[in-house]
């Protein structure tokens, strides 16, 4: 099998009775933060039409019956976001209304996008539905910048993208074509209709590979781009650890909801870990 080939099977490993199966879930950010390489120009998601496809969506994730569900908010933040879950699931806030609210990320500071965020409109809503009394908060946040030789100044993983796609003579995506694509593509689409295009294969391959030729293209000094590297692999590794900590002997499956490139990486370490199994998202999608 060629790269940019979207047969799951070859990627997604089978569950062996003992493991937990972690669903890894990538999405877009729906509350427009601009936080990554490429920013997707995401619509309203309080709209009518939204709403209802977030509660369709919530229906084929239900049917999965997860144990716990985690979500992309840092682990030092639990407070927080229990503080808000609680407001949901009691009805004080509701999730097709706007409500301003401090949101429990430190990148994340306007206070009235946290209400469109996913954290709260597919993590909270689903497990609201599932009656989960907590949502697991399991992000590390890390620096992916680095300092150049003279240490002047700090490289950054949006600058070396840059280098690598104007320099390298390989073929690599252009994360302003994937922009122009995604967007088009959000605007003509349901969530859930989104959500299963997002995770195919080749998408999710895609933006690994752009960013390890990020890493290594055009830095002035050696080894920058595997320090930017290491904190992109160790901000996963304790995102996966935060999720096994979350999970009590008898939970059999988790759904972690999580921007869609990070699940390449994530994959790759629950398949490492020896009590725990990846799982595709695409069968309740479809």
């Amino acid at each position: 099998m060629t790269r940019g080939q979207s047969e799951t099977q070859h990627h997604w490993p089978t569950p062996r009775p003992h493991e937990t199966e972690v669903l890894l879930l990538g999405t877009y950010h729906m509350d427009n933060p601009g936080l990554d390489v490429v920013n997707v120009d995401a619509d309203d998601v309080l709209s009518a039409d939204r709403q209802r496809e977030l509660r369709e969506l919530t229906d084929q994730l239900a049917d999965w019956s997860p144990d716990l569900v985690a979500i992309e908010r840092p682990h030092d933040r639990q407070g927080e976001v229990d503080s808000l879950y609680e407001d949901y699931r009691t009805g004080v806030r509701t999730y097709d209304e706007e409500s301003t609210v401090d949101p429990p990320h430190p990148a994340r500071n306007d206070p009235t996008t946290e209400c469109r965020s996913e954290t709260v409109q597919v993590g909270f809503r689903l497990a609201d539905r599932l009656d989960h009394e907590r949502v697991h908060a399991v992000d590390c946040p890390m620096r992916l910048d680095a300092r150049s030789d003279d240490d002047a100044e700090t490289v950054d993983l949006g600058e070396l993208t840059h280098r690598a796609t104007s320099e390298l003579d390989v073929p690599l995506p252009d994360p302003a074509a994937i922009q122009r694509e995604t967007d088009e593509h959000l605007h003509e689409s349901t969530i859930p209709e989104h959500l299963h295009w997002l995770n195919q294969e080749d998408r999710l391959h895609g933006n690994h590979d752009l960013m390890f030729a990020a890493a290594m293209a055009g830095a002035d000094r050696r080894y920058l781009g595997a320090e930017l590297l290491g904190a992109w692999y160790e901000r996963n590794l304790r995102m996966v650890e935060n999720v096994w900590r979350a999970t009590e002997d008898d939970d059999e499956r988790v759904l972690l909801l999580v921007g869609s490139g990070h699940v390449h990486v994530l994959r790759h370490l629950f398949d490492e870990l020896p009590m725990c199994c990846p799982v595709s998202p695409l069968p309740l999608l479809g």
